[in-house]
């Protein structure tokens, strides 16, 4: 098996976004953050998830840059960005994205926020460092509202040619995507490039306020999606996680997708885009 053709295949889609892209660096404190941006608008911010990078919204950028600024950082200690002092911490972590978007979009500009899964720790960072400023917040399989069980993910040390892809795929199936046929080439591409580029050591970080502690009181508009087959999902943690949600915000609107996995941006684009987009740009 031809490793890098399984894994590296040319992509219509992503590389036409890598292309476009505009790419912008900000620094905070020593540290590097690397931004992309596509469309004009009024900006809608997009924060990946763990072992991630920007490509973790590949289905979602070009319909979301049709009517919209998006800006899709690498967030620290992923893709592009530098790598956080040891040991790290969320708040310094946010600070960065923070200080980087006022520096894209200035001080004031109020944006749109959508977070999945790890990108909720630093979502609840925003909210933090830029009270208010959100009109709306989009979770996806957001991290903060409650306990989790991370699934087991199989290492990729050591692991070359076939292995290495068996891994790739299997690590999808356990705990990004619901159903094995939609693993297909541009997953196991955007899984691949992101973990290889992935250095956090998530397992030392500090971690800050949750959402759970930083929703209350906040006056945009919230929406929440979660899979149905979501593996990090234990039994009776969806129903926890949308009363928590109710309960902070009880105007809250909440989708569950049947069939669906853990990166469900990408496994249901079509029907994320669309009620997603439609949430933001209802007025």
């Amino acid at each position: 098996m031809d490793v890098i053709s399984e894994l590296t295949k040319p992509d219509p889609l992503l590389d036409r976004l890598m292309e476009e892209a505009t790419l912008t660096y900000t620094i905070h404190a020593g540290k590097k953050t690397a931004f992309r941006s596509w469309g004009e608008g009024e900006p809608i911010v997009l924060l990946h998830g763990g072992s991630g990078s920007w490509r973790h919204w590949v289905r979602n950028i070009i319909p979301f840059s049709q009517s919209h600024r998006v800006i899709a950082p690498d967030l620290p200690g992923f893709g592009l960005s530098d790598e956080p002092d040891y040991p790290a911490e969320i708040e310094v972590m946010g600070a960065a994205v923070s200080a980087g978007l006022d520096e894209l979009i200035g001080t004031n500009t109020a944006y749109n926020l959508v977070c999945f899964s790890y990108g909720g720790s630093i979502a609840s960072q925003l909210l933090q460092y830029h009270p208010n400023r959100q009109r709306t917040l989009t979770l996806c399989a957001a991290a903060g509202l409650a306990e989790t069980r991370v699934p087991q993910m199989m290492s990729l040390k050591g692991k070359t040619g076939g292995e290495l892809v068996d891994a790739h795929r299997t690590n999808l199936l356990r705990v990004m995507i619901g159903q094995p046929e939609n693993i297909d080439p541009l997953a196991m591409r955007v899984q691949h490039e992101s973990t290889f580029e992935a250095r956090l050591k998530v397992r030392t970080l500090k971690r800050g306020k949750w959402l759970a502690e930083t929703l209350e009181g906040f006056n945009g508009r919230v929406e929440a999606f979660w899979g149905e087959l979501d593996t990090f999902l234990y039994e009776g943690a969806l129903q926890i996680r949308m009363s928590t949600l109710k309960r902070l915000q009880p105007d809250a609107e909440i989708t569950v997708l049947p069939g669906i996995g853990h990166w469900l941006a990408y496994e249901a684009a079509d029907i994320f885009n669309g009620i997603a987009m439609e949430f933001i740009n209802r007025k």
